[in-house]
């Protein structure tokens, strides 16, 4: 018993730790943008809603607004309004499955668990999905707990209203966009420029990274021919790791000028050498008729349903499934035992949000929601103490979310903050109930624990990495790219070197994701790290090898090489 003691101080000490990297904010600016556009919105839904007396209904309007701004942190018009829609279609089917369950314990909880699980593997099926999957089954949740004496098809109505209030605000601009300027293409400039003037340097690798993330984010964007080239050529200037000209950074640093103004001039190289296969390639990629014209960046139908097929059937989504189905099962179940709407909707919401990998690792969101609710909760309690109800709370409630928004990327506890916060107060501004904020904490305080228990501690493949089949698609992705690749630059090519940079940037993400969890499962993420990174490199190695096969040079022998190495990450 006693050799036990130093063991117990040995893993407190490690949780102790994993929790202050948890709660250790980020050195990324505040969103005053978005923080300006959410305070316009619930400010004028809350505010409407405490002058004319329509709270019930302005309500859900509010939990609609609230639930879209969570999910408009994108960068492009396209991006927000797909996790805009999904995120609504989701919720409105939850309500709609919640009015259609009979309203009996076993129901519940049965409804509640199929949901979760189905929920849990559409999250796997594209980038917005998981907002879908989320409100699926909040909206469940809501509707099962929430008592509202709305009809059920008046309380989708409503969602949608705040969720198109949301939309308004955030994709007006669009409607005068004209269609000619790209900040994404601009970025992918940028970052091709940046990592060209890295070539050889200290700083070669973050800036690599740094165009890897600007071409993801590009690609949810309008797509732009030339900087998707350009960004090619870099990655394979980089795998040939030679100075590149002045020239040829210069060259780039205009067409990122261009793209940022919407001029759809060709940008001139000045005396540009094309003395290297990638700086050839560069060369076509500005100008007039690019000889590598990439094709189609559209999977057909069949094959996107072959992939979707796949990723339903693999080890992990079918893991996150069923421990999101039974985690909210047991949510559903002890909302149901403990009676009364004040002990319902925020438990199986809490676990709902906590549970969701595709988000951050589960340790690192349980820290943050628990510790920011708890702050959240305080300082609603402490504005109900000065202002009971009324107006004055509407204004707090419109501030707390807004500023909730504002710090959402310094840290996600801070989120939690004006989120909960706001939630608190928005359902006191009819009524006075100085004991909702103690009550909710301690359903977030439950529905936390219930995650923990559940979902980490006794699952059995809690303590492995949820995305540690990643790493193998990627590595088939890349060996996919590379069969292709000895053909040259050809329509075909676009599909399969897609895959494999997207594939090897999902890869390293979810590897340093899981490099924040507490042992075991931080081990190995960190050593699964370098393996990651290696494979993004031997993609860039192939894409070097396209502009040697388009420069009419023999790559049998370099296409051997990078495919063993590909095979030994497979096998980690």
């Amino acid at each position: 018993m006693i050799s036990a003691v130093p063991a117990m101080r040995s893993a407190f000490g490690v949780i102790g730790s994993s929790t202050v990297d948890a709660l250790r904010p980020s050195s990324a600016p505040m969103a005053w943008g978005p923080a300006i556009r959410t305070l316009t919105v619930v400010a004028a839904i809350l505010l409407a809603g405490a002058v004319f007396g329509a709270l019930d209904v302005v309500g859900i309007a509010y939990l609609g607004a609230a639930c879209a701004v969570a999910f408009v942190q994108t960068q492009t018009y396209r991006a927000v309004l797909t996790a805009l829609v999904f995120q609504a279609v989701g919720a409105v089917v939850g309500l709609g499955i919640a009015a259609l369950t009979p309203d009996t314990p076993v129901a519940l909880v049965l409804t509640a668990t199929v949901v979760a699980g189905v929920s849990g593997a559409i999250g796997s099926l594209s980038p917005a999905a998981p907002g879908f999957g989320m409100m699926l089954s909040i909206g469940l949740a809501f509707g099962q707990f929430g008592q509202s004496p709305v009809p059920w098809w008046a309380q989708c109505s409503w969602y949608l209203a705040g969720t198109v209030a949301v939309g308004a605000v955030w994709l007006w601009p669009w409607l005068f966009d004209s269609g000619a300027g790209s900040k994404e293409a601009a970025a992918v400039f940028d970052a091709a420029a940046d990592l060209c003037e890295a070539i050889g340097g200290p700083d070669m690798a973050v800036a690599r990274a740094r165009l890897a993330a600007a071409w993801a984010t590009a690609q949810a964007g309008r797509r732009n021919i030339r900087a998707e080239l350009a960004g090619f050529a870099a990655a394979a200037l980089f795998a040939e790791g030679t100075e590149v000209p002045a020239a040829a950074v210069a060259a780039l640093r205009r067409a990122a000028e261009d793209a940022r103004s919407g001029d759809v001039r060709t940008t001139e190289f000045v005396e540009l050498p094309a003395t290297t296969p990638g700086l050839s390639a560069l060369a076509d990629a500005f100008s007039d008729a690019p000889k590598r014209f990439p094709g189609s960046a559209n999977l057909p139908f069949a094959d996107r349903a072959a992939a979707a097929s796949r990723s339903l059937r693999s080890r992990e989504v079918l893991d996150a499934s069923v421990r999101l189905g039974v985690s909210m099962g047991v949510a559903t179940a002890v909302s149901s035992a403990l009676h009364g709407a004040a002990h319902s909707f925020w438990l199986p919401l809490t676990v709902a949000v906590i549970m969701r990998p595709e988000y951050a690792s589960i340790f690192v969101r349980t820290v943050n929601r628990v510790a920011g609710t708890v702050v959240g909760a305080v300082c609603a309690a402490a504005i109900l103490l000065v202002a009971p109800a009324g107006v004055g709370v509407a204004i707090g409630a419109a501030c707390a979310l807004a500023v909730g928004v504002l710090l959402a990327p310094k840290l996600y506890a801070l989120s939690v903050i004006g989120v909960t916060a706001a939630a608190l107060l928005a359902s006191s501004i009819g009524t006075v109930d100085v004991v909702l904020p103690l009550v909710r904490l301690f359903d977030t305080s439950l529905g936390a624990l219930i995650a923990i228990v559940i979902g980490y501690a006794l699952w059995p493949s809690a303590r492995r990495m949820s995305d540690a089949g990643r790493l193998r698609r990627a590595a088939d992705a890349a060996d996919a790219y590379l069969s292709a690749a000895v053909g040259g630059s050809r329509p075909a090519l676009q599909l399969p070197r897609d895959d494999a940079y997207r594939s090897a940037h999902l890869a390293r993400q979810s590897a340093e994701r899981a490099s924040a969890e507490p042992p075991p499962v931080n081990r190995v993420a960190l050593e699964q790290l370098p393996y990651t990174i290696r494979l993004e490199q031997l993609i860039d190695e192939i894409t070097r090898l396209v502009a040697t096969v388009d420069a009419g040079g023999d790559v049998g022998a370099e296409a051997q090489r990078i495919g063993e190495q590909i095979e030994e990450i497979r096998g980690h």
